[in-house]
């Protein structure tokens, strides 16, 4: 790990062929983030572009020989590494995990807004998308079964795609994050993270926007709440995380947590938004007399 770690931030040019490779490997592509993150956070946003640019300028001609479209590197510089840079510059700045992820949540709600105010009606636009996807895979028409299926997905999948786009940065901000500490702060980063908590007024919002999804069944409530629901998945988390260390719990906790966590993020996303109000962290932490 820190002979990979100390390559990167040795040299630019080890750097920009990470971050290239990383983009062309799919099962690494949350590598390539996360190099991103930890160069913005250690030298800034000036050292972030001159690599991003590096590598734009590798994966043109890549892109080109491989998928024969060189201006699909598009699509990951602009949904994931200039979030990713972003998220990591505010972070930099504010120095607080919780004001980042924050502002991180309001610009993904903001991005479901704009989706609605640009393609009017969602559902249409992911079902024509979804039926062009089937076609030019099979070569032919969706079947009804599959037009049901799309049907039943279309509505939700504005919210899943914008809470992916910000879960995937946010991993990224995390991994950078503790790779900073591996190098720079030994242990800052498990403090930082297990001390992860939300304002009241923030956490106020997310139980008014998901109370509001609920009632409104799919639309655009829904699709903010399925974005927030995930930002407070992970302050769950970190609760979860301080109290297996304060407590000493053994680690075939957290992985049933895990196993659990995508059949009950909602159950798991309230109990990040009730943490903000009822500190689960000071209260079952064990004594110092005990």
């Amino acid at each position: 790990m820190n002979a990979f770690l100390g390559f990167v931030m040795r040299t630019r040019l080890g750097a920009i062929g990470v971050v290239s490779l990383g983009a062309v490997l799919p099962l690494l592509f949350w590598v390539s983030g996360a190099v991103l993150a930890l160069i913005t956070l250690r030298r800034g946003l000036g050292e972030a572009g001159i690599v991003l640019a590096g590598s734009v300028a590798i994966l043109l001609p890549l892109y080109l020989l491989l998928l024969g479209a060189p201006m699909a590197v598009l699509q990951p510089m602009v949904l994931v590494w200039v979030p990713v840079i972003a998220l990591a510059q505010i972070l930099r700045q504010t120095v607080s995990l919780a004001v980042t992820i924050q502002l991180g949540t309001l610009l993904a709600g903001g991005a479901v807004l704009a989706f609605y105010a640009i393609h009017g009606d969602p559902v249409q636009f992911w079902e024509q998308t979804l039926e062009a996807l089937v076609a030019a895979l099979t070569g032919g028409e969706p079947g009804p079964e599959w037009q049901q299926a799309a049907a039943g997905l279309a509505p939700r999948l504005t919210g899943l795609w914008v809470a992916n786009m910000l879960g995937l940065a946010v991993v990224c901000l995390l991994l950078g994050r503790w790779w900073q500490a591996v190098l720079y702060n030994p242990g800052g980063f498990r403090e930082e993270f297990h001390g992860l908590r939300f304002p009241a007024w923030f956490a106020g919002l997310a139980l008014a926007v998901l109370a509001g999804g609920l009632v409104t069944g799919p639309g655009l409530l829904a699709d903010l709440a399925t974005v927030v629901a995930g930002v407070f998945v992970l302050q769950a988390l970190a609760v979860v995380h301080a109290l297996a260390l304060a407590r000493g719990w053994h680690s075939g906790w957290l992985v049933g947590v895990y196993l659990l966590l995508p059949l009950l993020i909602r159950p798991v996303a309230l109990v990040g938004v009730a943490d903000t109000f009822l500190d689960f962290r000071r209260r079952y932490a064990p004594s110092s007399s005990s």
